[in-house]
């Protein structure tokens, strides 16, 4: 009996119904080209939410599960209409689905039909020709026929066509982004925010007994019609997050964080004075960080150790810290404790005021997925239980309360479709 069929057979999962499977293809500057149109019209009706669920086997496998549903779930999702992926990296762009196999090197384009099913809209594109690495990697969508994907380990631009679904042959290498002494960091998916796609940047040394932070963090912004630009900023580090803001939403806010782990027991690459956690701004039309503008986590909250940011609204932030109020008897005295530790609490910061408010829910515990799923203008946040069972809370400015379950796994990728 295979892991999977060992899984159905004693009820945590529905029966498999698919997978990306379609072999690599030959580098796609010699394919033949897909004819659909990404910027096309929507066949189908009717409001979607995608939802992508991880999900982890006894065996250690793990196994994702794309459902697309009418909206938000209030209860743990019936999987067995999903798509099951063994890689799924998803992303949406001009009502269309696509999802990166990172065992294949590609990426598939999906079509949502009015019955809620997807459905592959042509060959997928493939990068197994360009020397890109299987880890995650995210792409800048800029037109319908202008894509790049983000190689934050090579640290080039890969451009391809969304449309067509074949590489333009286009690869960027940009002055400073690559960190040398640090080469190892990641590019956050893009972010609209007003004309442009802006992406946050980050560097370190992920070393599990002597982490190395970056003294600062950067982003690469994208503006139609201009070179992708790249900037970068001291004062907060480890940059994974943008959000749209301010007037129309075309402010750009940055948030990074320095965790625990690199404040207590590791260091600043070069012994540099140690970044905040927080969050940046790039204003509207311009290409430098605003020097006017820094929110400090560490100082507002008091912590030792800053897990998560989220950006609710201008003036909030959800925030997940080591406690503030711990004795220092509790605090953890090795990575290996702040890894393992229990005492993480999540609250609101009131950025104007200066103020951090603890919250009751999600309750204290570890530290949660801090993935950051927004639908609606609602955030989704999670954190799992001792038996594997993630549970999402949706979070607003006013509050936070309760939504569904993810058993056996956690919450991967959720946004409204249409």
């Amino acid at each position: 009996m295979s892991p999977i069929d060992s899984i159905v057979s004693n009820g945590w999962l529905a029966r498999r119904v698919g997978s990306l499977g379609a072999a690599a293809v030959a580098l796609a500057l010699g394919a033949a080209a897909c004819t659909s149109d990404a910027s096309g019209p929507d066949n189908s009706d009717g409001p979607a939410v995608l939802l992508t669920e991880r999900v982890f086997t006894p065996q250690g496998e793990r196994f994702y599960y794309v459902s697309v549903l009418s909206e938000v779930p209030t209860a743990a999702v019936d999987r067995s209409q999903a798509l099951e992926l063994t890689s799924a990296d998803v992303e949406i762009y001009n009502n269309r689905v696509f999802i990166r196999d990172r065992d294949a090197n590609t990426i598939t384009r999906y079509q949502v039909t009015a019955a809620r099913q997807l459905v592959a809209d042509g060959d997928p594109v493939s990068f197994a020709g360009t020397g890109l690495g299987k880890g995650r990697y995210s792409n800048a969508y800029l037109a319908a026929d202008r894509a790049y994907l983000l190689d934050s380990g090579g640290w080039r631009l890969i451009g391809w066509n969304p449309t067509t679904m074949l590489l333009t042959g286009e690869i960027i290498s940009i002055d400073n982004m690559a960190k040398h002494a640090l080469p190892t960091g990641a590019i956050s998916p893009t972010v609209q925010v007003g004309n442009r796609q802006i992406a946050a940047i980050t560097w370190a040394s992920f070393d599990a007994v002597h982490p190395i932070a970056y003294p600062g963090a950067g982003a690469i912004i994208f503006d139609p019609g201009a070179a992708p630009v790249f900037v970068e900023d001291a004062r907060v580090g480890g940059a994974f997050r943008v959000s749209p803001g301010g007037a129309n939403n075309a402010d750009a806010y940055v948030t990074g964080v320095i965790g625990g782990d690199v404040r207590m027991f590791g260091s600043i690459l070069d012994d540099a004075p140690a970044p905040a956690s927080g969050e940046l701004r790039i204003r509207a039309g311009q290409t430098a960080f605003d020097p006017t503008y820094a929110v400090d986590v560490e100082a507002i909250t008091r912590t030792k150790g800053v897990w998560a940011i989220h950006r609710l609204d201008d003036n909030t932030l959800l925030v997940q810290v080591l406690d503030p109020a711990l004795a220092d008897a509790d605090v953890p005295t090795n990575i290996s404790a702040y890894g393992a530790s229990d005492r993480f609490v999540f609250g609101f910061i009131d950025i104007a005021a200066g103020t951090f408010t603890p919250q009751s829910l999600p309750p204290e515990g570890g530290r949660g997925n801090a993935g950051n799923h927004v639908v609606d203008g609602k955030l989704y946040i999670q954190l799992s239980d001792d038996v594997g069972t993630a549970h999402t809370y949706a979070v607003s400015a006013t509050g936070i309360t309760p939504s569904f379950t993810v058993p056996s796994g956690d919450l991967w990728f959720m946004q409204r479709v249409r």
